[in-house]
């Protein structure tokens, strides 16, 4: 098979999207199907212009023009990128998914959605409550198929598609990645990963951890990850403001290489986020053996439940939070010890090899049903 995505954003930007389907078209290569991406000409706040065409890890990229909107951005000169193309696969609902849903009756070639979280991960304006409930509830009905990456986004789409057009497909991770890493973890050492944006509210997660130092003298804070909003300038004021820009290190973007540093040597991983729709970062962490320290919402509740590895705070009232990250702090070498190895057993279920499976199945079923 021949797989198009069709992305905002692709390599060398960075972000949880990119990654997926950069392991999509990898994982597909060794299954002997070949995959191209199509995204924008920018990455997230900046103005570089990337080149139209491009390559990596023997991927085919091309890069389009656009017109930005804000979270609809706007590339007609999307229509003539289906050459070669047995599948299109769309990542994330917006002008991608809407352009090559509407025009089925001329291309003629399957399109499958991922959800990706939607596009709930800031505000619930009424705008993004209208385009998502009413037009999506439209458009998506005429979509060969929709991929929820999570039962919590097969949920939220079941509001608007019918259940026989969902099919649950959650993301993979590079677990050898990961068993690799050695080193002895750093003490009392937190690390969030993730771009600098509202939804994380990494405003609450200082708040919270402000009230941890005064209590805890050794504990750290590490913040890793691009300022796609810019955020930056605001945040280290906070913690200034907050008395404890020495305890918290801002480490903007990294490389692949030193990300794995940080997870290696973190004893716990903590997110304050208000949306996700998966939590790539929270089990790559785990695979790190970090143990999850996890904002209370859906998302996260099912990761600590399901893996028994972690816990599950409350940033939305930082005080009661401080409290609870100050009596996980507490717990015994021994405790810690079963948190890791619990948290490293429970994400091998996301080997790529099943889940690329079940990608090639919705890809052939979707193929099967224009024959």
């Amino acid at each position: 098979m021949k797989i198009c995505h069709f992305s905002n954003r692709f390599w060398p930007c960075e972000g949880g999207i990119e990654t997926i389907i950069m392991d999509y078209c990898l994982e597909l290569k060794k299954k002997g199907h070949k995959s191209r991406v199509v995204c924008l000409n920018k990455c997230a706040n900046s103005n570089k212009v990337l080149p139209v065409t491009d390559s990596v890890n023997g991927i085919s990229i091309k890069r389009l023009p656009f017109l930005d909107l804000g979270f609809y951005r706007i590339s007609p000169s999307v229509i003539f990128s289906l050459k070669d193309c047995d599948v299109l696969h769309v990542h994330g609902i917006g002008f991608f998914a809407d352009a090559l849903i509407l025009l089925k009756l001329f291309h003629g070639k399957p399109v499958v959605l991922s959800t990706h979280g939607g596009i709930f991960h800031t505000s619930k304006g009424l705008l993004k409550r209208i385009y998502f409930y009413a037009w999506n509830r439209f458009l998506l009905r005429f979509a060969d198929k929709v991929i929820a990456v999570s039962e919590n986004d097969a949920r939220l789409f079941s509001r608007i598609v019918p259940k026989e057009k969902i099919s649950i497909v959650e993301n993979g991770l590079r677990l050898k990645n990961f068993s690799k890493l050695g080193g002895k973890k750093e003490k009392s050492t937190f690390l969030f990963v993730g771009r600098l944006s509202k939804n994380k509210r990494i405003d609450l997660l200082l708040e919270a951890f402000a009230i941890v130092f005064k209590k805890n003298k050794k504990a750290r804070l590490f913040i890793v990850g691009g300022d796609f909003e810019g955020l930056l300038s605001g945040l280290k004021k906070k913690a200034q403001k907050l008395g404890i820009s020495k305890q918290v290190k801002f480490a903007g973007a990294v490389s692949s290489t030193k990300l794995l540093e940080y997870y290696s040597k973190a004893e716990f991983f903590v997110s304050s986020s208000e949306y996700e729709g998966f939590g790539v970062s929270a089990l790559e962490a785990m695979a790190s053996g970090c143990i999850p320290v996890l904002n209370r919402i859906p998302t996260f509740e099912k990761i600590v439940f399901d893996s028994r590895a972690g816990f599950v705070v409350d940033f939305f009232q930082p005080k009661k939070a401080a409290e609870k990250i100050l009596q996980i702090l507490s717990l015994s070498e021994k405790q810690k010890q079963l948190f890791s190895i619990r948290a490293k057993n429970a994400v091998k279920k996301f080997s790529w090899n099943e889940r690329i499976r079940d990608l090639i199945k919705v890809y052939s079923s979707v193929m099967g049903s224009r024959k």
